[in-house]
Order: C-alpha cells, then sequence, then structure tokens
C-alpha cells in the first residue's frame, strides 16, 4: 500500500505545472487526493464492494466507553442507561445506505476481539424498546459525532470504519491501558503523509488522474484556456 507522500510524488511527477508551482504544496495535493478517495470508495461501496477490504477501513483498536442516560442522544425520556465513546470519533463516510462501518466488536477481559455488535438507528432501537421483551443482542448508533452502544456495561469497543479525517492520536493511542492496546512511539509520532493511505490498488491511478485534473483546473484554468481557444478558432473562420 502507498504512502500519501508517494501518492504526493506522484501527481508532481505526472505534471509539470503542478511541480514547479510553490502554491500547491503538499498539503493541498494530499487533501485533493483524499477528497477524489472519498468519492470513489463510496461509488464502490454502494455497489456492495470493498467491504471485505482491509485497505479502506481503519481499525481503532480500543474506544474507552462510559455510561451516560438514553436521553443524552434523544428526545426520548426514559432511565435507560446505554454507553457512549468517552471522545468524539472523527468524520465517517456515508454511503447511501450507511456509514461506511465495516464493524463493531466488544473487547473481551483480556483485550482480544469479542462479538460483534449489530448497527441499528436509534429510532429502531427505541422501538425495539417498547416491545415486551428485545433479545440481548447489543446494538450500535451514531450521533453527535459519538458511537453509542445498548450495553450499558461495556467498557471499550473495537471499530473498523472508512473515516473521512485523520484518527487523532488519542483515539487510535489510548493512554488508559484499554484493551492492553500496544503501540511504539514511531507509529504515534509519524506524520500522516508517511502513513500507509487507504486506497484500493485498483482505483490508485483514477484516484491520481482526477486529483491532477481538478488541480489543473483549479490553479490554471487548463479546461478554459482550451474552451477559449475553441470559440476563438471558430469565429476566425466566420
Amino acid at each position: 500500500m502507498s504512502t500519501g507522500r508517494k501518492l504526493v510524488s506522484d501527481i508532481r511527477g505526472m505534471s509539470k505545472l503542478i511541480s514547479t508551482d510553490n502554491l500547491i504544496t503538499d498539503r493541498v495535493i494530499f487533501s485533493e487526493i483524499r477528497n477524489n478517495t472519498q468519492l470513489l470508495v463510496k461509488r464502490e461501496a454502494n455497489l456492495r464492494k470493498l467491504w471485505a477490504t482491509d485497505t479502506v477501513f481503519t481499525t481503532i483498536p480500543c474506544l474507552e466507553l462510559i455510561e451516560v442516560p438514553i436521553s443524552e442522544c434523544c428526545g426520548y425520556t426514559d432511565p435507560c442507561q446505554v454507553a457512549r465513546t468517552r471522545y468524539k470519533l472523527p468524520r465517517i463516510s456515508e454511503g447511501n445506505y450507511q456509514y461506511l462501518i465495516q464493524g463493531v466488536w466488544s473487547i473481551n477481559a483480556m483485550g482480544g476481539q469479542g462479538t460483534k455488535i449489530k448497527e441499528v438507528t436509534i429510532n429502531r432501537y427505541l422501538n425495539l424498546l417498547q416491545l415486551p421483551y428485545i433479545k440481548k443482542q447489543e446494538y450500535y448508533w451514531i450521533a453527535n459525532e459519538y458511537l453509542y452502544i445498548s450495553n450499558p456495561m461495556l467498557k471499550a469497543v473495537r471499530i473498523a470504519a472508512f473515516f473521512e479525517e485523520d484518527v487523532p492520536n488519542e483515539l487510535m493511542y489510548p493512554d488508559c491501558g484499554c484493551g492492553n492496546v500496544e503501540y511504539n512511539l514511531d507509529d504515534y509520532c509519524k506524520n500522516p503523509l508517511d502513513k500507509e493511505y487507504a486506497c484500493p490498488g485498483y482505483l490508485e491511478q483514477q484516484v491520481l488522474a482526477m486529483t491532477t485534473q481538478k488541480l489543473l483546473q483549479t490553479y490554471f484554468r487548463i479546461d478554459d484556456d482550451k474552451t477559449e481557444d475553441v470559440k476563438d478558432d471558430q469565429v476566425s473562420k466566420v
């Protein structure tokens, strides 16, 4: 898998105009690469592709949970308690049908992956609460940029999702010892451009081509210049 820095370098190598313009920084190029990647990944996910791959979804190995009243995430007044992530999540991409979340799992006492938790909307869960009984199935939903879990006793979960933003260190590398997660200092301090970039290999060239075209249109108005040339040529022939 390519790093963000390599993709930026490839973009500069594809156009001399981009490579010699000091206004087009690596940050600008990487931002456009990310925008185009998100566009293509959403398209593929809507076609039910990529869900089984590990090249798109970023795994946060341990999200610490706290107990809160269910009324915090909706207008439902009830003594019911649920669990909520201590910190807000980075923005998760949304497809036509759902958030691009590959899965949410509980974490067992040894820090390993437990059972997979079922996704549900908050309205659907509130309807389930009205039933005489509900199964012991655990549910999760997203609200107010937090992840909520129906089981208030859970202390931590693992999530794999397609995030539109960088995952902050306090989430990726928690200092609470959550789930016995271990990491090294190199991972913690690594520049985002030097990390492996989540983009399927078969989409990489398309992302690079789209990014190059957008940057040329934005900074050099390539398409506009070509259009004006065509108009001038047509006028001269009249």
